[in-house]
């Protein structure tokens, strides 16, 4: 088949959105992907990206009859950093695209149509990010723009928790740092400690400015480094702590905990209501992290297994388990593929919380053979989990609620859980 020729600019009438976030026109019956477009609306488009099946483009000037849901962004960076994607509508419309979004990629991937999905869970819309990573180049401080490495520098980022934005201000004047690419600030919200992790070449030679970090910003708690090997402490507390449930979590620098702290929160609460948790359960949790739903249920279970790939995840799995007394849990390190089918071991129910590339097939046919009667599948890619869902499905499971998670406001992010019971 001999390559379609491409026009350097179209116009196309925006018929949908796609799971990334663009609005979706069709042009001589090929899909176009459009940034910043959204449904109804005529738009010029001038394309970036052109394919054989498909082209990708941004608006060459505003819709020529603007969607009711459409709204001026109200981020002065907005289109240049390369964050939020959707503040262009507003955060009803958004939430409804992440249901259908959700909906569909189960419709069609997933090819099931017994799946009523549930309204996207509401959540703040603005200031919900505990976690901001600012790249520095001097006395720059900044995101990343869209598409490059450029530092779009900023005032307010209207996503991230006021209390990061008031800390990136004031180590603006701690700044150049010789050799420092990137900060990452992790807020405890449970006691508004912050974490700040740094990037680049330096590490040793950055204690002393680290010091300094926390003498002028009684916010910051602790401050570390990334090394070859993992990570060093450079002055302060070592980890971070949040609470879930009633466990308190220890949170390494490099350990992955949820940005969002009060919609994890809510997806844990909505595990604990669905799955029937009693005192001789047997839970399996596959990528457990630092056991964030795993130790929380902890107490209302016979035993949990949890599995992660990462070793410092692992270690704050097991100093949590221990300072909060729990001696139910047995934890594994190690890839969900490789541990799984060595356990032999059948659970009542089980949680995977995959990162977006989901869970591998021979992960998904051990869950399988374990036999568990129910499933929390916690998903960060609509995709992948339709993609996993359907292999579930044809192992004799089916969904009995799902559920999409406003997680990130303002982008196209869609987070969701799933739960799924053998028939």
């Amino acid at each position: 088949m001999s390559d379609f020729e491409w026009p350097r600019e179209l116009a196309t009438t925006i018929d949908g959105l796609a799971q990334g976030g663009d609005g979706v026109g069709r042009y001589e019956g090929r899909p176009v992907f459009v940034a910043a477009a959204l449904p109804g609306e005529q738009v010029r488009v001038r394309l970036t990206e052109r394919r054989n099946g498909w082209a990708r483009g941004v608006l060459l000037d505003a819709p020529s009859n603007p969607a009711a849901e459409r709204v001026t962004p109200p981020c002065p960076v907005y289109q240049r950093c390369g964050g939020c994607d959707w503040q262009h509508q507003t955060i009803e419309s958004q939430r409804q695209a992440k249901q259908i979004i959700l909906a569909e990629q189960l419709r069609f991937v997933a090819q099931t149509d017994q799946a009523e999905v549930a309204p996207t869970a509401a959540a703040e819309p603005w200031h919900y990010r505990s976690v901001a990573r600012v790249h520095i180049d001097g006395r720059q401080v900044g995101f990343y723009a869209a598409g490059g490495r450029q530092i779009v520098e900023f005032e307010q980022c209207l996503i991230i928790d006021p209390r990061l934005n008031a800390a990136i201000e004031r180590l603006k004047p701690l700044l150049p740092l010789v050799g420092l690419r990137e900060i990452s600030l992790r807020l405890s919200t449970t006691d508004g400690t912050i974490h700040g992790h740094l990037l680049g070449q330096g590490q040793s030679a950055w204690r002393s400015w680290a010091r300094r970090w926390l003498a002028a910003d009684k916010t910051i708690a602790g401050v570390s480094a990334a090394t070859r090997e993992g990570w060093m402490a450079l002055a302060g507390a070592e980890y971070l702590y949040e609470q879930l449930g009633n466990v308190r979590l220890r949170i390494t620098p490099t350990s992955f905990f949820q940005a969002n702290v009060e919609r994890a929160r809510a997806v844990l609460q909505q595990i604990e209501q669905f799955l029937p948790l009693n005192n001789t359960t047997r839970l399996l949790d596959g990528f457990c992290g630092v056991g964030t739903f795993l130790l929380p249920l902890a107490h209302k279970i016979g035993h949990g297994w949890g599995i992660e790939e990462h070793p410092a995840a692992i270690r704050d799995a097991q100093a949590s388990a221990k300072a909060n007394q729990l001696n139910n849990v047995t934890l594994k390190t190690g890839k969900v593929e490789a541990i799984l089918p060595q356990l032999k071991q059948q659970f009542d129910l089980a949680i995977v919380d995959p990162p977006r590339r989901g869970v591998e097939p021979v992960a998904l046919n051990a869950l399988i053979a374990a036999e568990p009667t129910m499933i929390a599948y916690v998903s960060c890619h609509p995709g992948t989990l339709a993609r996993d869902i359907k292999i579930l499905q044809a192992g004799g499971y089916s969904i009995q609620h799902a559920q999409p998670y406003d997680f990130f406001p303002q982008t196209s992010h869609v987070e969701s859980l799933v739960l799924l019971s053998k028939a």
